[in-house]
């Protein structure tokens, strides 16, 4: 007598809990999980957007931070420019800046642009100070 064959019985899925990244974590590990993505996330922004809560501060001293009338330095070369906002008082006070966000600078001004991905994404005129 030929033996029968067995149906095949298909493994059984755990009840509740559904499926995802968190469908067989305990509830007490989602809320670690999600608390670590919050303090990760926290410290990314910031110190993306800097420390801007004063004049001193490195937020304040990016060209980014400049007003007309604003004096810079150039911490960097010809070639490869680091602007930084100085005290119009202090000797190191290289230019004034004349214009932000203007694509053609008027005759004896100089233009510093930031660029990010080939985009222009902050530019200003600048005169030069007179030698002190």
């Amino acid at each position: 007598m030929p033996q029968r064959a067995q149906p095949r019985r298909r493994p059984r899925l755990p009840q509740g809990g559904g499926g995802g990244a968190f469908g067989g974590l305990p509830p007490l590990m989602k809320v670690a999980v999600l608390l670590i993505a919050a303090v990760v996330a926290g410290v990314w922004m910031y110190t993306s957007r800097g420390d801007s809560s004063g004049t001193g501060s490195e937020a304040a001293k990016q060209p980014a931070a400049a007003r007309i009338g604003d004096c810079v330095q150039n911490k960097g070369s010809e070639g490869s420019p680091d602007m930084e906002v100085i005290d119009c008082g202090d000797a190191k006070a290289e230019y004034k800046v004349a214009g932000l966000g203007e694509t053609e600078c008027e005759a004896g001004q100089s233009r510093y642009e930031q660029t990010r991905r080939g985009r222009v994404r902050f530019s200003m005129c600048l005169t030069e100070v007179a030698a002190k």
